[in-house]
């Protein structure tokens, strides 16, 4: 492989909630490994009865805003400081003001880190439309690979990595790049076919392609396993799949426009429902200089 799996700077959206403290401590967990800097961010979004609740305490919308982000830069600093004492690494607190998503992902690419770290809620209904929306949203516009971490994600390291492959070209591009991840972090791949209900004229096709990248882990000495699944729930089945394999991490690619099956609501349902955390990378990105992670 010519090019090596490095992570120079880690951003983690930070929004003082026990998912995000455990998206620092796989964060952390990375930054040691790769000798990484952090970036701690919290994002102030601007809400529409914040005139109203200012008004009640006698000041304006602004004025109350700034207080916010004040008192929020000052928690998250002390974080910073403890981070760094603890860990020893170098840790760089940030408060902005803004739409969630979009700041942390313009943070990202200014920043020029290699990944973003964020822990994500697991909502459901309504509620996951409203909150558990901004990851999906930083996941598919950001200008990196992203790791959403759920609350129940407590277990660091990535020793079983669930390798999702579908029918799309996008799906495969990246295949070299997973097995980098996988000989860095010492880890098993347990590749996941994917075939939808509708793929079954092309069966014998796709399992050709499943094997190639199969192959591709054998010559470069990555320990693996293969299954292929025909399927019309892919996120049920990925799920299952990692319990069976013990997994550590689920890595897919979100294709939005290709004629993959990680887009729309199947990516959105594995990125806020996992039990474990999702490495989610956009087709063609990590083709420069920055971390390529997917397959």
């Amino acid at each position: 492989m010519n090019k090596k799996f490095q992570i120079g700077r880690i951003l983690i959206p930070y929004d003082f909630s026990e998912t995000a403290d455990l998206a620092i401590a796989h964060a952390v967990f990375m930054a040691k490994l790769h000798k990484a800097e952090i970036i701690l961010l919290h994002v102030i979004e601007s809400f529409s009865f914040a005139s109203a609740i200012s008004s009640a305490f006698g000041k304006s919308q602004s004025e109350f805003e700034s207080k916010i982000k004040s008192s929020a830069g000052e928690k998250l600093k002390e974080l910073a400081e403890k981070l760094h004492h603890d860990s020893g690494m170098a840790v760089t607190p940030r408060t902005e003001n803004g739409k969630i998503y979009k700041k942390i992902n313009t943070v990202a690419e200014e920043a020029n880190c290699d990944i973003i770290v964020m822990g994500t809620h697991g909502s459901s209904g309504f509620q996951e439309f409203v909150v558990g929306s901004n990851t999906y949203k930083v996941v598919m516009n950001a200008p990196c690979p992203v790791i959403s971490v759920q609350a129940h994600a407590k277990k660091v390291g990535f020793k079983n990595i669930v390798f999702a492959v579908d029918n799309s070209q996008s799906s495969r591009q990246k295949v070299k790049h997973a097995a980098e991840i996988a000989r860095h972090y010492n880890s098993v791949i347990h590749i996941a076919g994917l075939m939808t209900m509708s793929d079954v004229d092309l069966q014998r096709r796709f399992e050709v392609k499943v094997h190639q990248v199969r192959d591709y882990f054998e010559e470069h000495e990555v320990a693996h396993t293969v299954k292929v699944f025909k399927t019309e729930n892919t996120a049920a089945t990925i799920s299952e799949f990692a319990t069976q394999v013990n997994a550590d991490l689920i890595m897919i690619m979100t294709d939005q426009e290709g004629s993959g099956i990680f887009m729309g609501n199947a990516a959105q349902q594995i990125i806020n429902h996992s039990k474990i955390p999702v490495m989610s990378i956009r087709p063609n990105e990590g083709d420069g200089d920055k971390i390529s992670v997917g397959y």
